[in-house]
This record gives structure tokens, C-alpha cells and sequence, in this order.
């Protein structure tokens, strides 16, 4: 059994993929918070409802025979997209930075991936233990 393949834990690493993009991105806006003429810049969001729509696809080789199957997906890894996102006007310099906003998206993406990676665990010990009972 492929794990990726199964739903949760696709969308689970898709999303702590994304989370960790971004957090890539915000210590470059924080890094760069002096740097004259720096624009902010932020990881396009990713709509998830499109993500759980796609599940219903399925991987080749495998069929749905009654809705209430799981539908597997190939994986599809996916580069994410960042766009410019000023925190506020720019300075005198031209930077337009923010320490306080970014400090609050870093911890609040920070927040995001904890959960994430919690509800894989979790997803992880049900696994093995449905797995250890048979």
C-alpha cells in the first residue's frame, strides 16, 4: 500500500507542503525587512476545496464500485506560486515589510503545521493499528 496515495494523507502533505512554502517565504520577507526597494511577498493560497474535489478520481488500476469507497489519486506534486503581498505602504526606502505582520503570519503558519502534522500522526497510529489487528 502506497500511503500517499490514500486521500487524507495526500491532502495532509499537500497542505504541509504548502505551509512549509510559505514559511520559506515569510523569513526571506523577514530577512530582507531592511533591504531598500524589498517587496513582501506571501505564497499564493491553495484552494483545498479544489483538492477535495480531485479526490474523487481514481488511480489506474483501481475501480470505485459503490460511492462510498475511497477513491485514490496518483500523486500530483505541485510547485506553489508567490505573488507579491505588501504589509503596508512602502517606507521611505521603498521597502514595504512589515516585522509585526510577518511575525504574525510565521506563527500563525507555525499554528497551521503543528495541526497538520498532528492529524498525520494521528492518521499514522490508525493505521498501524488497524494494520496490527489483522
Amino acid at each position: 500500500m502506497d500511503l500517499p496515495q490514500i486521500p487524507l494523507l495526500g491532502m495532509l502533505k499537500e497542505r504541509m507542503s504548502w505551509l512549509s512554502a510559505r514559511q520559506d517565504v515569510l523569513s526571506q520577507n523577514v530577512a530582507n525587512s531592511d533591504t531598500p526597494g524589498y517587496m513582501a511577498r506571501d505564497v499564493k493560497p491553495v484552494d483545498f476545496s479544489d483538492i477535495l474535489k480531485g479526490e474523487t478520481r481514481t488511480a489506474p488500476g483501481l475501480t470505485v464500485t459503490d460511492q462510498r469507497h475511497i477513491a485514490i489519486q496518483p500523486d500530483t506534486s505541485s510547485s506553489f506560486e508567490n505573488t507579491n503581498t505588501p504589509d503596508t505602504e512602502s517606507n521611505p526606502t521603498g521597502n514595504t515589510v512589515s516585522l509585526e505582520e510577518e511575525m504574525i503570519k510565521v506563527a500563525d503558519t507555525q499554528g497551521q503545521y503543528a495541526a497538520a502534522a498532528n492529524l498525520y500522526s494521528k492518521m499514522m497510529g490508525m493505521l498501524q493499528t488497524a494494520i496490527s489487528s489483522h
